[in-house]
Order: structure tokens, then sequence, then C-alpha cells
């Protein structure tokens, strides 16, 4: 693909795969330790005449959580691990690839909230093609109006789901 090759010194590593690694065995004990956590305050004991209380097996399974995490973490950082090392996890060529599907996808989601699911999945699809895929304007409008009409008759009809509609639909009656 054309947007893979990059200008010699920009695919340098962003990041290697033993620091992804720590920190996902990281990230993995905080998840560990939220669920010990609340696994605490709902009871995780063992209660008289009851039996175990209802924090009693989500509390074992945090600290199994947390035992996983360190053991993976401890792993990246030992010498001669598979992760040790400089070898990139991701390049800047491909991050950049990552960004550009990312960026717009975060703007669309948050264009839903304001113009409805339709016009938001219009200005989406519209953005790809003409950005990202270098097709003109008119070769993208017949796209940018089918599908969003296309969404619309088969969920809100045939299914019978609505979605998220914003201020055109409520102008037009839908």
């Amino acid at each position: 693909m054309e947007q893979d090759k990059a200008p010699p010194g920009e695919d340098k590593a962003l990041v290697s795969v033993r620091t992804m690694e720590v920190a996902f065995g990281l990230l993995i004990v905080a998840v560990g330790i939220v669920v010990v956590w609340d696994s605490i305050k709902v009871g995780a004991g063992w209660e008289p005449g009851l039996g175990p209380g209802s924090g009693y097996f989500p509390f074992y399974i945090g600290l199994f959580i947390i035992g996983s995490g360190a053991v993976s973490t401890i792993a990246a950082l030992l010498p001669g691990s598979k992760a040790y090392g400089d070898a990139p996890f991701v390049t800047r060529s491909k991050f950049k690839s990552v960004l550009q599907v990312f960026i717009p996808t975060a703007i669309y989601v948050l264009l839903m909230e304001y113009i409805g699911l339709y016009a938001a999945a219009a200005l989406y699809i519209a953005g790809f093609m003409i950005v990202n895929g270098k097709y003109p304007v008119v070769k993208t409008l017949p796209y940018v109006i089918i599908l969003p009409v296309l969404l619309f008759v088969l969920f809100e009809r045939w299914f019978l789901i609505s979605l998220p509609k914003g201020p055109i639909e409520a102008m037009l009656g839908l």
C-alpha cells in the first residue's frame, strides 16, 4: 500500500515490545486490584452460618488476576524473555495508519451524540472516501446519500430498532 511506505528515518519504533508487555502486565495487576478492592467492600469473607460472602469468589479471582499480571510483568523484565530488547511494537508509519482510522472513528462517535447516527455516518463515509481513499466528491456523494438511507430503512423500518437521531431527522419528522 502506498501509505505504508515511510520516508527514511520516519519508520522508527515508537515503543518496544518489552515496554508494552510491562505496561499491559501492570494494567492487568490494576484490574485485579480493583476486583479485590470491590470484593472486600461487598464482603469477601466467610459469613458464619451463611457461607461465603458475595465477594468471596471474586476476591480470589482478583488475586489470580493480580498474580498473572505480576508474572507477566516480571517475565517481560527478565533477561532472555521474548519481550526483552528493543524489538519494535509499533513503528511511526504503522501508528500513523492506526491514527488515520482511529481519529475519524472517534469524531464519528462524538458527532453521533449531537447530529445523530445517520448524519454522522454520512460525514464519516464522506471523510474516509475523500481523505483516505482520495475519491472525488462526485463519486462519494451517492454513497454518502444512499448508505445512511439504507441503514435507516434497515434498522428503523425492518428491524424496528430505534437508533440515535439528531436534529436533521427531527426536522424531517423521522
